[in-house]
């Protein structure tokens, strides 16, 4: 259990970083503070790669989580990423439901801090603390629905659309480059590192991309742009 000097830190933050603490009553702050703690995580921490017997409920304050699930041949797929402000769903399902093991991994995907609530008292915090229960299950659906987007996206949209999505966003509409390997693109859209290479390199030879070693360059941001908003993601 934190101490006082802690328990004040926790407060303040929560408080700082989530709606719902304006929502508590002085003693269900004092409750839900007194069963977390802070954790600074460096980037490329795995906080789990078998999401069974997790530690606690993580809130992400700083800094951002990416899930992934892997096939059997070793191939990543990016399921969600999660920022500051939120909740981790897989860790809350996980301290809820069953404790058997989940093959996703998270890791930390940029230097985050976290607040856990521990494993063994987060039911009991749920209860005395209905914002925060509302905070949880609203977070485990939307996180629901960002997944089936997710899903949808990857079963219906052509890759070459996907791409020309990613490019756009990395680079803000082409005012930066791209600092992402074929490798990192592939795991983004759910494909894999050939077919990523094939498809920059067609764009490249468009003149639509400018690739160096770990560097995309987007030249003419309209041109992704009509492959994102055509049909058939040709453009």
């Amino acid at each position: 259990m934190p101490n006082k000097n802690q328990r004040d830190i926790i407060i303040k933050t929560l408080q700082k970083s989530f709606a719902f603490a304006s929502q508590l009553t002085p003693a269900q702050m004092e409750l839900l503070a007194s069963n977390s703690i802070v954790e600074k995580l460096p980037a490329g921490t795995i906080i789990a790669e078998q999401m069974g017997g997790c530690r606690g409920f993580a809130l992400i304050i700083s800094g951002e989580l990416r899930l992934s699930k892997f096939s059997e041949d070793g191939r990543e797929i990016a399921l969600l990423k999660i920022g500051e402000g939120k909740g981790c769903p897989l860790s809350a399902a996980c301290v809820l439901g069953s404790d058997e093991s989940y093959p996703v991994r998270v890791m930390v995907a940029v230097d985050s801090t976290i607040i856990w609530v521990a494993r063994e008292s987060l039911k009991e915090v749920m209860m005395e603390c209905e914002p925060f229960w509302d905070f949880v299950f609203k977070g485990i659906a939307g996180r629901l629905y960002d997944t089936i987007d997710f899903v949808g996206n990857v079963a219906f949209t052509p890759i070459k659309k996907r791409l020309a999505q990613i490019l756009l966003n990395e680079s803000n509409h082409g005012k930066h480059a791209v600092y992402m390997t074929h490798d990192m693109l592939a795991r983004e859209i759910g494909t894999v590192r050939e077919v990523v290479s094939r498809e920059l390199k067609y764009l490249e030879r468009e003149g639509i991309l400018l690739l160096s070693r770990g560097r995309i360059k987007v030249i003419e941001a309209e041109a992704l742009s009509s492959i994102v908003n055509s049909h058939d993601g040709k453009g």
